[in-house]
């Protein structure tokens, strides 16, 4: 029950009439002195909607300070009796508004040595930092969308509420690790109970479309350093997505109106769990065909030959096109013409469906010493032999590229997690990537839902 409802709308309402009166009257100066524009109305609009704000702001608190409760809590969880320590504290609540300023009584367990206000439980903030649901999904919005310290710039400049780097830091990291923690639960499941997570449908009833998965790493600079002193470790990056979902765009370009990204910073034992979970859920079993695309990495065939034996594999052209110029420029060091050239009869061979011979003629020009940056082209055309005949997967109309995925890394993972100086713990890297693949895969109610419900 809440007490005085009359006397907080009366004062409520002279203040507003007040406010108002000011406006109406700062307007017929303005037009007086010839200076009545939009401008200058948006000026004195803006300071009128400042000072409703603050009213309502106080109003919301006045209504928690005389919020009455049936039952109050007299002893802790201990069993020690609770008591009271002081009448009236105030404290100051976080809003996407600004601050609420709350009074409530505060009580104390001597045994516990804690103490809380009596009517925290009715006012369900979030965690230990005093904000609300709302203001903790904002700032969890902003951590994943831009460095904290523009974070905090942007939201001070575009709403006039001020909050700290290292709180939107600190928020964006504790949803983050909820969301994460969370995926792994589903993907943990999914593994452990693959005959519910993908049943598998007889061949006859499963939906006529491809299920495409790719599939890359790339790296994120740490904190943490290795053996040799490097602190740079891999994130790996999943995409899923179904055929039926892709709009062509022109000739080469596409646009995927649905998709799921997953992420994990660390090795493939946990991240297949994760990919296998996406893959349930975009409806692997169901859907007549698997393409994995992915770059030669051998975790990547690994994986996909343990997690989907059925799936048709594809060696990213765009990837192989640029291995095949990197080997050719320690061939022709000196001959930009007969390089370009070898690069045509090597790649017109492979797309044309010669793959054996490109690979002789790969074997036949073999250099006596191979960089260690450079692949052994040979060996990377020999192990990925069958997952290279581009002339069979284009007449089938197979996508043999993973700029999908590319554009993932830059979008998910890049343009957040690899600016200039950013350097990450790997469970705060591990979080935002969380939060970046929830944004990027258009699910972020996902994360307003965890956040309200918790």
């Amino acid at each position: 029950m809440i007490k005085n409802t009359n006397e907080i709308l009366s004062h409520s309402v002279k203040k507003v009439e007040g406010i108002i009166r000011e406006f109406l009257i700062n307007v017929e100066e303005t037009e007086a002195q010839g200076n009545l524009d939009i401008n200058n109305m948006e000026t004195m609009l803006g300071i009128m909607i400042g000072q409703f704000q603050s009213i309502g702001l106080a109003m919301a608190g006045e209504i928690f300070n005389n919020l009455v409760l049936e039952e109050t809590d007299e002893y802790c969880s201990c069993g020690k009796k609770l008591v009271k320590v002081k009448e009236a504290s105030l404290i100051r609540i976080q809003s996407i508004y600004g601050y609420i300023p709350i009074k409530r009584d505060m009580v104390f367990c001597r045994r516990c040595h804690t103490g809380y206000g009596i009517i925290d439980k009715e006012i369900e903030i979030y965690g230990e930092h005093r904000i609300t649901r709302g203001m903790t999904e904002r700032l969890a919005y902003i951590g994943q969308l831009l460095p904290f310290e523009r974070g905090a710039e942007a939201l001070e400049k575009l709403t006039g509420v001020e909050v700290s780097a290292s709180l939107i830091e600190t928020i964006s990291e504790e949803v983050g690790k909820e969301i994460f923690d969370e995926e792994m639960n589903e993907a943990k499941e999914a593994w452990d109970k693959p005959e519910e997570s993908v049943p598998q449908e007889l061949p006859r009833y499963r939906k006529e479309a491809r299920l495409y998965i790719m599939v890359d790493g790339l790296q994120v600079n740490t904190r943490v350093e290795d053996e040799n002193g490097s602190t740079w470790k891999e994130m790996k990056l999943g995409l899923v997505f179904c055929d039926k979902d892709v709009i062509k765009k022109g000739k080469d370009s596409h646009i995927i109106t649905k998709k799921e990204y997953v992420s994990y910073f660390g090795g493939v034992n946990e991240f297949k769990k994760l990919l296998f979970a996406a893959a349930a859920r975009a409806g692997y079993g169901k859907i007549a065909e698997l393409v994995v695309v992915g770059d030669g990495a051998a975790w990547i065939w690994n994986m996909c030959e343990e997690l989907f034996p059925d799936a048709v594999q594809i060696l990213d052209f765009y990837h192989l096109s640029e291995n095949i110029h990197e080997y050719s420029k320690i061939l022709y060091t000196e001959n930009e013409v007969g390089r370009k050239k070898w690069v045509k009869e090597i790649l017109d061979s492979i797309t044309t469906g010669k793959v054996d011979e490109a690979i002789k003629y790969v074997e036949a020009s073999k250099p006596e010493k191979i960089p260690d940056r450079i692949v052994n082209l040979h060996t990377y055309l020999t192990n990925n032999r069958e997952r290279i005949d581009y002339k069979y997967y284009k007449e089938k109309g197979y996508y043999i590229g993973s700029g999908a995925i590319e554009s993932g890394n830059k979008m998910v993972i890049q343009q957040r997690m690899k600016q200039s100086g950013m350097r990450w713990s790997i469970n705060g890297g591990q979080y935002i990537a969380a939060l970046r693949t929830k944004h990027e895969s258009n699910k972020w109610d996902d994360v307003t839902k965890k956040i309200y419900s918790a």
